[in-house]
């Protein structure tokens, strides 16, 4: 098994807890950067070895990582990285969709000028590293304008919900990512989402919003199924 991962006791910290927090993080990052393979057997006293850390706490991040979605346990009891395939992506897709769209809604009469004007940042960017061919840096700058939303939307529970699904998305875009591509057709789209932000129409934003994210979905599959097909 070959990892990308350094890491020395000096790293870690001290509780128990906060130790298999930091683990879970540490792991699930390894998992959406590609360090861990799709199919990947992991192995709980590798992992300990690795991190320098006893087992306990690294039975617990992988318990967790479970829970989440991006390891799964086989019938011989042993944990493997969770494979991609395009059923799962559309499925979260079509929560992803619902649940931003609700988020936008929500936002709309809540985003002060500063936010706005926050969006029009990031979206300047994201147009700056299409013209550069910064697929990694236009799909960063799409993330902030989305956070902005998230954060202001006023629902603890949906941004938690949110938090959940992107983290189990964040796998499939980062390998789209990896292709070194990025759809123009998406600033438009957050143009338009912007557009109607400024106008605080609530409906709207909710109905560009959920367009935007299953289109995403469209083209994630679309370059997933030409990476299969390749």
């Amino acid at each position: 098994m070959v990892f990308c991962i350094q890491m020395s006791k000096l790293d870690l910290p001290t509780t128990r807890q906060t130790l298999a927090d930091h683990l879970n993080r540490r792991l699930r990052d390894a998992l959406l950067n590609g360090s861990f393979k799709s199919g990947q057997r992991l192995s709980e006293p590798e992992l300990a070895s690795m991190f320098k850390v006893s087992r306990s706490p690294i039975r617990e991040a992988i318990a967790r990582l479970e829970h989440e979605g991006f390891l799964e346990r086989l019938p011989n009891g042993r944990i493997s990285v969770r494979p991609l395939h395009i059923p799962d992506l559309q499925q979260l897709y079509v929560l992803r969709a619902t649940v931003e769209g609700l988020a936008a809604r929500l936002a709309a009469p809540q985003l002060r000028t500063v936010d706005l004007e926050a969006m029009g940042a990031s979206m300047e960017e994201m147009e700056r590293c299409v013209r550069d061919g910064d697929a990694i840096g236009a799909i960063a700058a799409g993330q902030e304008f989305h956070d902005v939303i998230i954060r202001e939307c006023g629902n603890q529970p949906l941004v938690e919900t949110l938090g959940g699904l992107r983290a189990r998305i964040g796998r499939f875009r980062a390998l789209v990512a990896s292709f070194g591509d990025y759809d123009p057709e998406r600033v438009a789209e957050h143009r338009r989402i912007l557009d109607a932000f400024y106008a605080r129409d609530p409906v709207r934003a909710e109905a560009e919003m959920t367009r935007h994210v299953e289109r995403s979905a469209d083209v994630l599959v679309a370059r997933l199924r030409q990476r299969e097909n390749d």
